[in-house]
């Protein structure tokens, strides 16, 4: 906002920082017109952005549960729509931020645990992003703004407080990339017991944590982690390089068995790397059913770290 004059942001609660400190002091240094606290009314403020980024401004919409941004889906269609229909020629600069997907114990009931974002997937012209790290956040984050056409970045609500790091000041990341956070051995690769496993948002955390459980009972099984920080363009190329070397997927998905993100990706897998899969791909995704408030309930529902390790020994045991 320092930057450029025409960037303007909406928030709920946002003279107080909202729920997360993301837009914090930005109404106590900009004034309100360029920094609006708004009401409890997404699809109002999502509109009012809309109307921003058609006429001139670059504005920023964070949520503080990406989930109530349903009510301004008509809007964010209206978005995708017009940037798509006049092949980026009418400028649609709109970013919207917030809080998402299912983490394991959540305990934040059905309505706020929606994978808003598996929603969003079809609509034209929209670019989705995911971050797990303060680094992917900040430099995603940035390039979104600077982005000519509309975007959403989807960010873990559970790890939002306690997750800390330095990152490196003005580096924007590109909209379109995944990345390999976690290599397997080449001798897991030669032995055939390595998987790549893709994922996204708290499935980062919760891989990260079955590769550790996998070195400490399974040293001899490997695993690609392949963030996928954009799910809409997905970085095919990426994932096609890691299936070279290992063969088998497994995919730890934040969204519903039917119509999901995973769902999507999986598809995408069978019809563009079908060579390279010695198996088919393993889906770990959330079932078609509300997420329980209670965590004992919600186990049934929502995957993690234990389902993939489950996961990775039966892929690279033939048990499929």
């Amino acid at each position: 906002m320092l930057r450029d004059p025409t960037t303007v942001i909406h928030a709920e609660d946002l003279q107080a920082g909202s729920s997360y400190n993301i837009p914090k002091l930005t109404q106590q240094t900009f004034g309100r017109l360029r920094a609006a606290d708004e009401i409890i009314d997404e699809g109002h403020f999502i509109g009012k952005a809309l109307g921003e980024g058609m006429n001139g401004f670059r504005p920023i919409v964070e949520l503080m549960n990406s989930n109530f941004g349903i009510y301004g889906m008509a809007e964010l269609s209206s978005a995708g729509n017009t940037f798509a229909t006049t092949g980026g020629q009418f400028l649609m600069p709109l970013t919207v931020i917030g809080a998402g997907g299912t983490a394991p114990n959540q305990a934040l009931g059905a309505e706020h645990s929606q994978p808003f974002h598996a929603y969003v997937m079809g609509i034209p012209g929209l670019k989705i992003c995911t971050a797990a790290s303060p680094e992917a956040a900040y430099g995603l984050a940035k390039s979104m703004i600077r982005d000519n056409g509309p975007g959403i970045l989807f960010l873990p609500v559970k790890m939002m407080k306690e997750t800390k790091g330095s990152l490196a000041l003005d580096r924007c990341l590109p909209l379109n990339r995944a990345v390999l956070l976690h290599r397997a051995s080449d001798e897991a690769v030669a032995s055939g017991r390595a998987v790549t496993v893709l994922t996204y948002l708290h499935g980062v955390k919760e891989a990260q944590l079955a590769i550790e459980t996998l070195a400490a009972l399974h040293p001899q099984l490997g695993v690609d982690l392949v963030e996928l920080r954009s799910l809409k363009p997905l970085d095919l190329d990426t994932i096609r390089r890691s299936l070279a070397r290992t063969h088998k997927a497994a995919i730890l998905d934040e969204s519903t068995l039917s119509g999901g993100v995973g769902a999507t990706i999986s598809a995408l897998l069978g019809e563009t790397c079908y060579y390279e899969l010695d198996m088919p791909v393993r889906r770990l995704c959330m079932d078609d059913a509300p997420v329980p408030y209670a965590s004992s309930m919600e186990q049934a529902v929502v995957k993690r770290a234990a389902d993939l390790v489950q996961a990775v020994v039966d892929l690279t045991s033939n048990a499929f």
